[in-house]
């Protein structure tokens, strides 16, 4: 019941410069280059137009699971059919490790890159920083991801901007100068005028993940943005999981219902598809149901009878901002409609409260 094995060299380059109140715990690994954790896109330096994107990725995301999931559905019970398969067994996960990760020294060889000089400064939150406000700046996150981006407000509003195919081919030979490994990322162009955006998703046994490259072009060429990560994917052997039986039914359990079953995406690029439950109408849509004259409170429901289950992986995002890939169980549902779960077993999951507002815990960091 293994995960298909990941090969570590693809993601390896020469640049070495070495939840929702869920915590999950284990034994986990630890080594990357410029090229590897998620990092939010920078934003364009201009005022931009509405996105198009030109072109999508071709991979299916790998499912996310946690807390705080968009409710693309209703809410739905589930019940294990009587012949769901129920087998114990391991699997392997992935998480993002930043292990002999020199974050001044990848700073000061990224500058480089692009072509900034200037002192390395370090900020409060362990990151380091080459260039000034206002003009061309890196920025390498004190994050586990060890996240960096590199933005210039200075590029000019003339100008034509390059094709899409010209745009691709500098980001490409960008990520590859950075030492990014480009065998095994999806490729997504977006649009927003006057700015291009490619991205270079990261995927693993071909699914997308959240981690990506991004690189945005503005008017003559000139690059507006480049982010991207220097963590590294590294495997985590030997999670024990439950069976999809006991998976599912440990879904209703307190607690547990908040971090899935989700819903999974049927296509590469888009939301997940509604199911046919979902997207049909109330029979109460005109007249509320009543008792006794008064109008009852009508909760729309699902209840789905999982009929298959594939072991495979997930993305948990922590509540601390790390990303894991956790076995998960990839579920059909008689309606046809597929969900996500996660398949590791109790001992691997802690449930937290959650930690207060980020205005409150920022008030309580200042009377300090």
């Amino acid at each position: 019941m293994s995960a298909e094995p990941f090969d570590r060299r693809r993601l390896r380059a020469p640049l070495m410069v070495v939840g929702a109140a869920v915590v999950l715990v284990g034994v986990l690994l630890g080594g990357m280059i410029i090229g590897r954790a998620s990092v939010p896109a920078v934003q364009p330096p201009s005022a931009v137009t509405q996105t198009i994107v030109a072109q999508a990725p071709q991979e299916l995301p790998l499912p996310v699971v946690g807390i705080e999931q968009t409710a693309a559905r209703p809410p739905a019970v589930f019940t294990a059919s009587s012949d769901l398969a129920n087998e114990r067994g391991r699997a392997n996960g992935y998480r993002i490790v930043d292990t002999d990760i020199d974050r001044r020294a990848l700073a000061k060889v990224l500058a480089g890159q692009f072509g900034l000089q200037g002192p390395v400064v370090a900020d409060a939150s362990g990151g380091w920083s080459v260039g000034a406000d206002g003009g061309p700046r890196l920025s390498v996150s004190g994050n586990g991801e060890a996240s960096w981006s590199y933005i210039d407000p200075t590029v000019g509003a003339l100008g034509r901007v390059p094709s899409r195919e010209r745009v691709r081919a500098r980001a490409e030979q960008l990520l590859t100068d950075l030492g990014v490994d480009l065998g095994g990322v999806d490729w997504q162009i977006d649009i927003a005028t006057p700015v291009t955006t490619v991205i270079a998703w990261q995927t693993l046994n071909g699914r997308r993940t959240q981690l990506a490259w991004r690189v945005s072009v503005g008017r003559r060429g000139a690059v507006t943005a480049v982010s991207g990560f220097a963590g590294a994917l590294e495997p985590v052997p030997g999670y024990p999981v439950l069976g999809a039986a006991a998976a599912v039914a440990r879904a209703s359990l307190p607690g547990w219902s908040a971090i899935g079953p989700t819903p999974l995406a049927t296509e590469a690029f888009g939301d997940p598809a509604p199911s046919e439950s979902a997207s049909s109408v109330s029979r109460f849509s005109v007249t509320s149901p009543t008792r006794l004259g008064r109008p009852l409170a009508v909760a729309t429901v699902s209840d789905l009878t999982i009929v298959d289950a594939e072991l495979g992986l997930a993305q948990f995002r922590q509540p601390s901002g790390e990303l894991l890939l956790l076995p998960a169980y990839e579920l059909t549902a008689s309606d046809g409609s597929r969900w996500s779960i996660l398949a590791i077993t109790d001992d691997y999951v802690q449930f937290e409260p959650p930690g207060p507002p980020i205005s409150e815990a920022a008030g309580q960091s200042a009377g300090q």
